[in-house]
C-alpha cells in the first residue's frame, strides 16, 4: 500500500461531494427539507422520529435521552427508538428554536452518504495516487448496496465508519507516535458508534480489536502490555456510553428467538434481492434481508474482469503478502461473518449446518443481536476494498486501463441500481396524523393519552392484542407530542415483557373499577367499549376520525365536543 499523496486535500470533499449527488440522483432532494414529514409515514423512520420528538421536549435526566412521556409507564431511550442518540441530543438544547415538525433523519442520511464518499476517497488514496481513479473507486464505496438498503433504518446507515476502520487498518504507520494518533482515532469512532446504533458499535470495536492486535502483532509498534491497555480503555469508554444513554441498567430485555432467522445466507455477497434489474434474486429465506450483503453487479463484472485478465500467478503472490500483513483484520472480518451467518447456516436458501445446540450456552449473549445477518457489512466493505486494489494493482502500469475498467463497472453500478429508476426510497408517505376540528378543542387539563389496550409494537402479551391497526401508535404518539401529553403505545427496540404485563393489568384494573382519570384521553379498541358504556354518566364517549374516544371529566370544549360526536353516531357503530 502506497501512502497518501501530498496535495489531496480536495479530493476527499469531492468524494462527499459524490455521497451527496447520489441522494440527490435517488429522490432525496425533497427530504432534506427538515420540515417536510411526508416522506416519513411508514417503516422504522415512524419509531424514529417519535423517540426525537419525546426527547427533545423531556427534561434532563439521567440515564441521557429518556422519553418519559413515551410508552410511559415503560421504560425506553432515544437508543431504543433508534432515533440516533447523539444527533438527537445534540439538538435537544436548540429544541425550543427548532420548528415543532423539525425531522433530521434526511439530513443525516445524507450525510452518511457524504462521509462515505469522503473516506472512500481517503482509502483510495492508499491505493493509488491518482485523482480520477480516487474518486473513481470512492463512487463504488457510495454506491454500495448495503448502504442505500438500509436507508429505512437510518441509525444504520453510518457505514463510513467502517470505512475509516478500513483506512486506519491500511494506513502505513512509520513509529510509535503514529500508531497512537491512529489509536485516538479509533477509540473516537468507538465512542461515536456507541451514541449511533449498538450493531455498528460492535463491528467497529472488532475492527478496533484487530487493528489494535496488527500493531503489537504485525508491526511491533506497541507492546503487549499497550495492546491490552488499549483495548481495556476502548472498551470501557464504550460502556460508559452504553450506560450513559440507558441501553444497559435500565432493566429493559431483547428476545433470543431471532437469532438464526434474521441471518445472511452464504450468497449474500452475489444475491441482488431484488436490487438488481439484471441478475435474478437467488434463492434465500424471506427473513434474510437482514443479511443483504450484494457487492452489485458492477463491482462483480469488476471482479471477473480482475480476475480472468491474465494468470492467477501474477497476483496470487502479492495477495497473499497482503492478507498475512492483515491477518488480525482478516480473522475479525470472518468470525463477524459467521456471526452473520449464525448458528444455522445457510446457502441458496438451504440449511447446510446447524449449530444451534452446540451454541445453546452463548445464545443470551448472540440473542442480544437477532438480526445478526448485519454483521456481513464489514466483509462486504474488505472484499470491496480488495477487488478495487487488485485493479489498480494488476494495471499500475496502464493507468488509462484502469480509469476505463473502474469507469465501467461505475456505469454498470448506476444503470442496474433498482432504487435509481423505481424511486421508491423516498416515495410519497403521509405522516399519520390525527387532523379533525375537535382536536383543537382540547382542553390544556388533559395530559396523557392511553390506548386501550396499550399498542406496543412487537410485544406478545396478549393484553396488547386488538383491532387498532399498526400505525394508530404513531397517530396517538403524534397528537401527544404536539400537546405536551404522553402516550402509553409506542414501538421500541427493547422492552420488558414483564412491564409490559404489568402495565396492561393496571390499566385495566383503572378501568374495571371505574377510576378513570380526568386528565386522560381514553382511546378505545372498540370491542372493548362496552367497559365504558357501563359506567353510564361517570364517562363520556364520542367517535373522532373513526376512533372510539372517551374521557371521565364533567366539563371542558373537548368533552362537549365529543357529546356532539356522539348525538351524530351511535356508540356502537365502528366505521373502522
Amino acid at each position: 500500500m502506497n501512502p497518501e499523496p501530498g496535495g489531496s486535500r480536495v479530493l476527499p470533499w469531492l468524494g462527499a461531494l459524490l455521497g451527496v449527488l447520489w441522494f440527490v440522483a435517488l429522490g432525496g432532494g425533497r427530504a432534506l427539507d427538515p420540515t417536510y414529514l411526508d416522506w416519513l409515514g411508514w417503516g422504522d423512520w415512524t419509531k424514529s422520529i417519535l423517540g426525537w420528538w419525546f426527547v427533545r421536549d423531556a427534561p434532563w435526566s439521567f440515564p441521557l435521552g429518556r422519553t418519559p412521556d413515551l410508552m410511559t409507564p415503560l421504560t425506553t431511550t432515544v437508543g431504543f427508538t433508534d432515533s440516533t442518540p447523539w444527533v438527537s441530543l445534540a439538538l435537544k438544547p436548540f429544541a425550543r428554536w427548532l420548528p415543532q415538525d423539525f425531522q433530521f433523519i434526511g439530513l443525516w442520511l445524507v450525510s452518511c452518504l457524504a462521509l462515505q464518499g469522503f473516506m472512500g476517497v481517503k482509502l483510495m488514496a492508499l491505493l493509488t495516487p491518482r485523482a480520477a481513479h480516487q474518486l473513481l473507486g470512492a463512487a463504488l464505496f457510495v454506491l454500495a448496496p448495503v448502504l442505500v438498503f438500509r436507508f429505512g433504518h437510518d441509525a444504520l446507515c453510518a457505514h463510513w465508519m467502517l470505512t475509516a476502520l478500513l483506512w486506519m487498518h491500511l494506513t502505513p504507520r512509520p513509529d510509535t507516535g503514529s500508531a497512537w494518533r491512529t489509536l485516538r482515532g479509533a477509540l473516537l469512532l468507538n465512542v461515536f458508534a456507541a451514541g449511533i446504533h449498538p450493531y455498528l458499535t460492535v463491528m467497529v470495536f472488532a475492527l478496533s480489536t484487530a487493528l489494535v492486535v496488527n500493531m503489537a502483532w504485525r508491526e511491533k509498534l506497541l507492546t503487549w502490555r499497550q495492546a491490552g491497555l488499549a483495548l481495556l480503555g476502548g472498551g470501557l469508554a464504550v460502556s460508559g456510553v452504553f450506560i450513559a444513554l440507558g441501553y444497559v441498567g435500565q432493566d429493559v430485555r431483547g428476545t433470543t428467538q431471532g437469532f438464526g432467522v434474521y441471518s445472511a445466507d452464504m450468497l449474500a455477497l452475489f444475491n441482488p434481492m431484488g436490487w438488481s434489474r439484471a441478475l435474478p434474486w437467488l434463492p434465500s429465506r424471506m427473513e434474510q434481508y437482514e443479511g443483504f450483503g450484494y457487492l452489485g453487479t458492477g463491482v462483480l463484472g469488476l471482479a471477473l474482469v480482475a480476475l480472468l485478465a491474465g494468470s492467477p500467478s501474477v497476483w496470487w503472490s502479492q495477495a497473499r503478502a497482503q492478507a498475512r500483513a492483515h491477518a488480525p483484520l482478516l480473522i475479525v472480518v470472518g468470525l463477524l461473518a459467521l456471526l452473520a451467518f449464525s448458528t444455522t447456516m445457510t446457502f441458496g436458501g438451504v440449511t447446510v449446518l446447524s449449530m444451534r445446540k452446540l451454541a445453546g450456552p452463548l445464545m443470551p449473549l448472540l440473542g442480544m443481536f437477532r438480526a445478526s445477518g448485519r454483521f456481513i457489512w464489514p466483509l462486504h466493505y474488505v472484499v470491496l476494498t480488495g477487488i478495487l486494489a487488485l485493479v489498480v494493482w494488476r494495471w499500475r502500469r496502464h493507468p488509462a486501463i484502469v480509469t476505463f475498467v473502474l469507469s465501467g463497472a461505475l456505469l454498470i453500478q448506476i444503470a442496474d441500481t433498482e432504487e435509481l429508476w423505481a424511486q421508491k426510497r423516498f416515495r410519497p408517505a403521509p405522516w399519520p396524523r390525527l387532523r379533525a376540528a375537535e382536536w383543537e378543542h382540547l382542553d390544556p387539563s388533559y395530559r396523557h393519552v392511553k390506548l386501550f389496550p396499550p399498542s406496543i409494537h412487537g410485544s406478545e402479551m396478549p393484553c396488547v392484542q386488538s383491532t387498532f391497526a399498526p400505525d394508530d401508535y404513531v397517530r396517538w404518539g403524534d397528537l401527544a407530542y404536539r400537546k405536551g401529553m404522553s402516550t402509553n403505545s409506542g414501538y421500541a427496540a427493547r422492552f420488558n415483557e414483564q412491564h409490559v404485563q404489568e402495565s396492561c393489568a393496571a390499566l385495566e384494573a383503572e378501568v374495571a373499577q371505574g377510576r378513570l382519570a380526568d386528565d386522560t384521553l381514553y382511546v378505545v379498541d372498540p370491542p372493548k367499549l362496552a367497559l365504558f358504556e357501563r359506567l353510564g354518566e361517570r364517562v363520556t364517549c364520542g367517535t373522532v376520525e373513526g376512533f372510539k374516544v372517551c374521557v371521565a371529566t364533567r366539563e371542558g370544549r373537548f368533552r362537549d365536543a365529543l357529546l356532539t360526536t356522539a348525538s351524530r353516531q351511535p356508540m356502537t357503530n365502528n366505521p373502522r
